[in-house]
């Protein structure tokens, strides 16, 4: 008998909510990551790779970075469709692409983000042939090109800082700062954002961990066409992003 694996992709759909939305109705950064995050949570349980499968082998996910490009944000009070497909696994690193769409199929919002898993025990990364997913691959690819796991921003363009201090309310299950929260910083703190200015784009990665009362201290320097962020936890970087236009 031949057994048909399923093919690895999860859909479901998402009502854009006012919590989700600034004062112009234009859809915020932060909820976008916050979405796209709970349907890779929703997928990762289904193809035995969840929080709590990892958790009785003390290995958890860690992400390093994330993209997202907005093609036209989605209306207030709208009705949309989100999916999530993993890529062909790398030697250490695991790729993860995004789609939301109108009901109609028009493309509205995509991303990829990169991870990897850690071992909790040594605070080792494992292959990422030790991982085994319950399924057959999306035969579909919104980036073909590998991703980047650094920005690779200039510390000396700094121009403006400020400190945030993490709190409670920022921190998530594995017991650090939630991704999406950085990017709740950024929002307030951005000319583009508080200029109603248009946003394409958005790329964040992550290099240290943010715990409770950890005391970030960030800076910003504008480009172009886009402005660039960087976070310093004790002068090591904790997270880099640019946000603006293509």
């Amino acid at each position: 008998m031949v057994i048909i694996m399923a093919v690895m992709k999860k859909e479901m759909n998402y009502f854009v909510q006012t919590r989700d939305v600034d004062s112009q109705d234009h859809m915020k950064p932060a909820p976008i990551l916050d979405i796209f995050q709970d349907i890779a949570g929703l997928h990762a349980d289904e193809i035995g790779v969840g929080y709590l499968d990892f958790k009785k082998n003390n290995l958890a996910w860690v992400v390093l970075y994330q993209k997202i490009e907005i093609v036209k944000a989605p209306p207030y009070l709208e009705n949309v469709l989100i999916s999530t497909w993993p890529k062909p696994k790398g030697r250490l690193d695991f790729e993860r692409e995004y789609l939301m769409c109108s009901l109609d199929g028009q493309h509205l919002i995509h991303g990829i983000s990169l991870w990897v898993v850690m071992d909790l025990n040594t605070r080792s990364l494992v292959r990422a042939d030790k991982i085994n997913y319950n399924g057959e691959y999306f035969d579909n690819c919104l980036y073909s090109e590998k991703q980047k796991r650094k920005l690779g921003l200039d510390k000396s363009l700094i121009d403006y800082e400020f400190w945030y201090e993490v709190t409670l309310d920022d921190l998530d299950h594995n017991g650090h700062m939630n991704n999406a929260k950085y990017l709740t910083i950024i929002y307030n703190h951005s000319d583009l954002y508080k200029n109603n200015k248009t946003i394409e784009q958005f790329e964040i990665s992550y290099s240290k961990e943010a715990k409770y009362n950890d005391k970030i201290k960030i800076g910003r320097y504008k480009l172009e066409n886009k402005e660039a962020f960087m976070g310093f936890i004790a002068d090591e970087l904790c997270f880099e992003c640019l946000i603006g236009e293509k």
